[in-house]
């Protein structure tokens, strides 16, 4: 697994350094996103500004990484598809290379706010939260790259062979905008613990920004949530990749296919 973690880590920071960029992007379009919105901004009632971290972190996981897990390293993959241990290290590496370069980021930002407004134990959770939550929503999303994978290729390479033009333009466009919704509506399911505490405490107490106390045991539950479905979601991966093996395995080998 190390070895494995090495190899993706390597891949991500040489051309076309596709998870960097996709990172720092999402990153810096999540926040200017949320100093444009309008003021109140109803988020920051949920659960204060540490809020901030939190949606920060699923955002920037919301991109082709975390979807396109099987054509983006095609050959690896390719080697791997008749070995279901090395297939399943190749998936969780490339969850663990993302997660290093998001997880330490929005880490150290819920750091800097909770120190601001003096909250320690929503601090600690907001950092339980962003360490863990996330990972959830990987392990599910792996499923769209084994069932429609697709080459990285060059957007004037794409253009200049579109045809079949469903396929080599439609085909890819959706796919590559599907992440922006898809990881952040898992995530969202993996959290509802913690949106019905708030609910309930909220309607009880008449507060609007959830307790503490509340907002912990909820992040417990997600947490938990999250394990479970980071380890299903890539069995039921490999399940569909036994099973769609001669297909992956014709789609892998040729890039011309787009």
């Amino acid at each position: 697994m190390r070895e494995a973690v090495g190899i993706q880590f390597a891949r991500a920071f040489h051309a076309p350094y596709e998870i960097p960029i996709v990172v720092a992007v999402n990153g810096l379009l999540m926040t200017g996103a949320w100093f444009l919105l309008p003021n109140p901004n109803p988020l920051f009632t949920f659960h204060g500004t540490l809020a901030f971290a939190m949606i920060l972190a699923g955002w920037m996981y919301s991109d082709v990484p975390a979807t396109n897990v099987l054509a983006s390293d095609a050959e690896r993959s390719l080697a791997a598809l008749d070995d279901p241990e090395a297939l399943k290290r190749l998936l969780y590496a490339k969850n663990v290379v993302l997660w290093m370069l998001v997880a330490p980021i929005c880490s150290v930002v819920t750091i800097v706010v909770g120190l601001h407004e003096h909250r320690v134990t929503a601090t600690i959770f907001s950092l339980a939260w962003i360490i863990v939550v996330p990972l959830g929503a990987l392990g599910i999303a792996s499923w769209v790259g084994v069932w429609w994978p697709y080459h990285p290729i060059p957007i004037r390479d794409r253009w200049e062979h579109r045809t079949p033009f469903r396929h080599m333009i439609v085909r890819w466009l959706t796919l590559a905008v599907l992440p922006y919704g898809l990881v952040p509506a898992i995530v969202v399911v993996i959290s509802l613990p913690t949106a019905l505490l708030w609910y309930v405490t909220s309607q009880q107490q008449g507060l609007t920004r959830v307790p503490d106390g509340s907002f912990a045991l909820g992040v417990v539950v997600g947490c938990a949530i999250a394990l479970f479905a980071w380890v299903w979601g890539h069995r039921v991966a490999l399940r569909l990749a036994a099973k769609r093996r001669e297909a992956l395995a014709a789609y892998l080998a040729d890039p011309g296919r787009g």
